[in-house]
């Protein structure tokens, strides 16, 4: 299915077909990361993505089930190439059928039978680092699994700290037999979750230093008084200020507030 897509893409690159290229790409870059972002009862959103290039690896796609949860999904495939592009646009659709199928209680399935298409589909060492999550607004209840991706963090409300979910497993598209582990945590009303892409914790400053989590951390702890989508957009320009005004890598901030309990 999609090696056809890639050829037809690659044909674009030649003779007097450039523009066609550019604009197959831009279409890919609006399908990767221009989130339509779902109206999730008591649950406040917000999301800046931006690639680095014309196109780029990061993906985010957020959608509710239908048992009314709040999915997440985000994504990083290797490379900065159109090649990383279409890894990261068949990740997408991929996810979005199995969670349609499968449903939202059997997240460790679900990235399981992704990783196994993936490892069939990708090579010279390409893979994905990857994220699936999903809120029970009416719960709190956060349960996601972790193939490789950075780590969310988790801002309590009037809490002077900012946890981090750590539990992960390989990359996707490596290892074609693998053990995915589901983690949950309780979130409650005015609780934060951030979740994020390398392209922010590895932005450079003119003298070569990381941004780095830490970094994160603080920048979501000064503007955590923000609406979801402020928030999103201060943080992703607080990084881009500190990296000289040019971002190097895709980067990708996902900001979820739990406002009540639905």
């Amino acid at each position: 299915m999609y090696g056809p897509v890639r050829r037809a893409l690659a044909a674009l690159t030649t003779g007097d077909d450039s523009q066609h290229f550019d604009l197959a790409a831009e279409r890919i870059q609006h399908a990767l990361l221009e989130v339509s972002i779902p109206k999730a009862p008591g649950v406040q959103i917000g999301v800046h993505a931006e690639p680095a290039r014309l196109v780029g690896g990061d993906y985010i796609d957020m959608f509710l089930a239908e048992d009314a949860s709040l999915v997440l999904a985000l994504g990083d495939a290797s490379g900065k190439s159109l090649a990383a592009a279409l890894n990261a646009l068949m990740l997408r659709y991929l996810v979005r059928g199995l969670v349609m199928a499968l449903g939202t209680r059997a997240l460790p399935r679900i990235v399981t039978h992704t990783n196994r298409v993936l490892v069939d589909d990708m090579h010279d060492g390409a893979f994905i680092t990857f994220l699936l999550g999903v809120l029970d607004a009416s719960t709190g209840i956060l349960r996601f699994v972790n193939a490789g991706h950075e780590p969310p963090l988790i801002l309590p409300a009037g809490s002077d700290a900012v946890g981090t979910l750590d539990t992960h497993d390989i990359v996707l598209g490596v290892e074609r037999v693998t053990h995915y582990v589901e983690e949950a945590c309780q979130l409650r009303p005015g609780d934060i979750a951030l979740f994020y892409t390398d392209g922010l914790t590895e932005a450079s400053s003119k003298t070569g230093e990381r941004y780095t989590m830490e970094r994160l951390k603080e920048a979501l702890m000064t503007k955590r008084g923000l609406e979801a989508q402020s928030l999103a957009d201060a943080i992703y320009d607080d990084v881009k200020v500190y990296s000289g005004g040019t971002m190097r890598d895709d980067a990708t901030v996902a900001v979820v507030r739990l406002k009540s309990l639905s």
